[in-house]
């Protein structure tokens, strides 16, 4: 959810060779969009980079079919999952890709369900932003997004500078969120063993706040067509000391809880490309982790007279080390490119659990995958032929449990006429249990409720197939999707009864079925009241239907949401705003609905400097979220208000300046990173 965290291609290239090369040296006047077989490949027109402050500016103002941009907060979905971000390969932070210069970008690669290559099969999409080599010289790069009326801020500091073939870099981002009028309402039932409890909580108003930090310092040698090392020492640390519920039961309790959780996660990641002869590149990718966090939550109930009913506490102190290995190995033969790969994951994890429950819990992973591509083009068929196999092993104090998937991959695109592109996609993609359902601990959420891990997890199987059509013509797009997916015994919630406690805890059920179909027109660069590429609009709009259905439950729901866009643009000034229906889904028992977001932003830039200001959900003085259980035994109906986020007025700041040529280094083409946990959700 946006606010929660908020509050925590015009016409079509008749190549289909790869540009790369050539783009560099050629100034692009009209948007340029080139299918390949398992990505789209989007140059920005010189006018769009020139107005752009940003690559998130510049990525909105493309309006590309399927990627979601949220202006203010510089936060992306593709296809409503997660979006993993690179530069010329890297899997980059989101102040990395703040720093670029648009002027600097030749190209936007956006690949939608991205495969075994990039380590995350649940991943929405890769968006990959290729920029120029430059030479010696430096950088600075400040940009600020704040605002005066509540504590709400995102703001980066970016330096670079550059000597011979070496360049060193440092990143700092700083962001926070300070909300005092926070509650949620709720209405839930219990059918338990031998009573029925039903409750209705009135919330009151709480704190949430969170504060985060993030230093990255790196180093990068890059010899042309030879090598190139990189290393990158990056610090992150996040402080969410209120993350606090109020409510009254049925008039007559007072339910409060109060949560304050920590996490530092220090990482070195060394990386290292050699390009050889004859069409070959070995990569190497080495990358540690350690994260230390802690969770102090505690729930008390307390009766109208102030008599204490309950008092559960709960403590975790948790520290967890990972290791991450990589080698890919390319090949470039004259009909067709072979890659294979090879990546290992070694963890150990330690979670103390003190309080009402006190446990111990030390666990053990390591995974191993491999595989292998095939990427080519037979007469006006593109193709993608991949497979892959992962062994992942887990142990938990003494029990072990060993799981081996496979992942075969096809995609097939052409042309079918001019101006019309036709592409299809097929995938068997491996879903691992996380380390946080695994682990063998049970912990009470309140008088009523336990959470329980469920070590005998098993993994499981996603069949996905995708199917898009495109048809571009001057300044018109029009796109149609239709995407299904299944679940083959997927891991969802699952509820049950122990006398009169309610245990939740996740389970294998028995199939997870999802069909979106979405129709996407753009309008880009219009010429309109004598003015030249004045305005561009876009309307994405969508149906989502949803089968779940458990060992115990059958649930069906279909959601319509839509995400509506405009960007116009004079001489300096710029006006983009934003209108969208939330893309509410079921999973399990339980239908998270998300939020409807409305956002307007103008902004002033003249050369380095860029004013603006914005302000998020005009139209709404009380910003809120969902969710609704439907399972037999607890259902339950709950929305989250918060105060502060309607008409959330902010400032933008954003300056940079280059001494000398800025050289922009090679970036590596992997990256891998560890952030989860392992600890038992509460």
């Amino acid at each position: 959810m946006l606010l929660l965290v908020v509050i925590s291609s015009v016409t079509q290239a008749q190549s289909q060779n790869d540009t790369t090369v050539t783009l560099r040296e050629v100034t692009v006047n009209a948007q340029t969009i080139i299918h390949k077989a398992d990505r789209t490949l989007l140059v920005p027109t010189s006018e769009a980079r020139r107005n752009a402050y940003d690559p998130y500016e510049l990525m909105f103002r493309m309006a590309i079919p399927h990627v979601q941009v949220e202006p203010m907060t510089k936060s992306l979905t593709v296809n409503g999952g997660a979006v993993q971000m690179r530069i010329n390969g890297i899997k980059a932070t989101q102040t990395e890709v703040t720093a670029l210069l648009p002027k600097d970008i030749i190209r936007i690669e956006l690949i939608e369900n991205p495969g075994k290559r990039y380590g995350d099969e649940s991943l929405g999409g890769v968006i990959d932003i290729i920029v120029r080599n430059r030479k010696a010289g430096g950088l600075f790069n400040a940009q600020t997004t704040n605002s005066p009326i509540v504590p709400f801020g995102e703001n980066t500091l970016t330096a670079k500078y550059n000597v011979g073939h070496s360049q060193w870099g440092i990143n700092y981002a700083v962001n926070y969120r300070d909300i005092h009028h926070i509650h949620t309402d709720k209405t839930e039932e219990f059918f338990l063993e031998t009573t029925r409890i039903h409750r209705e909580q009135r919330g009151m108003d709480d704190h949430y706040s969170w504060h985060d930090h993030a230093v990255d310092l790196s180093y990068n040698y890059t010899k042309p067509n030879g090598y190139t090392f990189n290393a990158v020492l990056r610090n992150y640390y996040k402080r969410s000391p209120h993350q606090n519920e109020t409510g009254i039961f049925d008039h007559q309790t007072t339910a409060h809880t109060a949560l304050d959780f920590s996490n530092h996660s220090p990482s070195l990641d060394l990386y290292f490309q050699h390009i050889l002869p004859h069409g070959q590149t070995l990569t190497l990718n080495l990358t540690g982790t350690l994260i230390n966090s802690t969770r102090h939550r505690r729930y008390t109930e307390h009766n109208m007279s102030g008599r204490q009913l309950a008092d559960i506490a709960t403590d975790v102190e948790g520290r967890k080390q990972s290791m991450i290995g990589e080698v890919i190995y390319d090949k470039s033969f004259k009909p067709f490119v072979l890659s294979v790969g090879l990546r290992h994951y070694q963890m150990y994890d330690r979670n103390e659990y003190t309080g009402a429950s006190p446990v111990t819990s030390a666990m053990q992973q390591s995974r191993t995958s491999a595989f292998a591509e095939i990427k080519g083009k037979w007469g006006n068929l593109n193709y993608v032929l991949g497979t892959g196999a992962t062994r992942s092993w887990f142990k938990e104090n003494g029990e072990g449990h060993t799981y081996t998937t496979f992942t075969p991959t096809l995609q097939l695109s052409m042309a079918p006429h001019r101006n019309g592109y036709l592409s299809y996609r097929f995938s068997a993609d491996p879903q691992l249990p996380a380390l946080s359902a695994l682990t063998a601990v049970e912990q009470a959420i309140d008088t009523l409720q336990i959470s329980r891990g469920n070590p005998g997890l098993k993994t499981y199987s996603v069949y996905n197939n995708n199917f898009n059509y495109s048809y571009n013509v001057g300044k018109f797009i029009a796109m149609l999707a239709a995407n299904y997916s299944f679940h083959h015994h997927p891991i969802m919630e699952e509820l049950s009864v122990e006398g009169n406690r309610l245990i939740v805890m996740q389970a294998n059920q028995r199939s997870y079925q999802v069909l979106n179909i979405a129709p996407t027109v753009v309008l880009r660069g219009l010429d309109l009241f004598g003015l030249k590429n004045f305005a561009t609009l876009s309307l994405e709009c969508g149906l989502n239907s949803y089968w779940s259905r458990g060992r115990t439950y059958s649930h069906t729901y279909r959601n319509v949401y839509y995400n509506a866009q405009f960007m116009m643009q004079y001489k300096r000034f710029a006006l983009m705003g934003q209108l969208r229906k939330s893309s509410d889904y079921l999973k399990g028992e339980t239908v998270f609905k998300g939020e409807n977001i409305t956002v307007l932003m103008a902004t002033w830039s003249h050369k380095r400097l860029q004013l603006g200001a914005g302000i998020l959900f005009p139209f709404v003085n009380n910003y809120h979220t969902g969710r609704q259980r439907l399972s037999a035994i607890a259902p339950y109906n709950a929305w989250t208000y918060a105060k502060e986020s309607g008409n959330l007025f902010l400032i933008r700041l954003n300056y940079h300046f280059e001494f000398g040529k800025a050289y922009h280094a090679r970036d590596k083409r992997t990256h891998n990173s560890d952030t989860e946990e392992g600890i038992l959700n509460l």
